[in-house]
């Protein structure tokens, strides 16, 4: 794997994964509190979770489409992916580095405050998302770095 397009890849995704939990924070509140100022939050720590979404995608992709897995069954792995990177993340934020970042014990179905099943239609719905993503940033990162779209090669 060429190392200047995996940072690209990187930087995008996380960049992507910023904008998106602000928009998301902004929706949940316009829609469960009536909140019009659309005002969201993330944490520059989330880099970390969404870049490493560039990395494990071709990894568990490659794998799975050689083997004919159909692909909303790769989008429950993806989502089971989510899920791990998500807990680990948040035991090394919490209870490692004492930051605050995200807190789901006041969810039902939580595993130590770090992960909850109520979030598994959303993490779905964003893995559906993943493998063309992945492409598109795969592509815009050859672009980048070639300073050409032509001539891609999937990475």
């Amino acid at each position: 794997m060429n190392y200047k397009r995996a940072l690209v890849r990187f930087i995008i995704f996380a960049l992507f994964g910023l904008v998106l939990e602000v928009f998301m924070a902004c929706t949940h509140r316009l829609i469960a509190e009536g909140n019009v100022n659309l005002r969201g939050h993330t944490s520059l720590w989330m880099i970390f979770d969404y870049g490493l979404i560039s990395i494990l995608t071709p990894w568990l992709r490659n794998p799975m489409k050689a083997r004919g897995i159909p692909f909303p069954i790769r989008a429950l792995v993806y989502t089971l992916g989510i899920f791990i990177v998500e807990y680990f993340s948040g035991i090394l934020f919490h209870r490692i580095m004492g930051l605050n970042i995200w807190d789901y014990s006041q969810y039902k179905y939580n595993l130590h405050g770090q992960v909850t099943l109520e979030f598994v239609p959303i993490w779905y719905a964003l893995a559906l998302t993943i493998e063309k993503l992945y492409e598109w940033v795969d592509k815009a990162s050859w672009a980048i770095l070639e300073k050409s779209p032509t001539g891609y090669i999937p990475d």
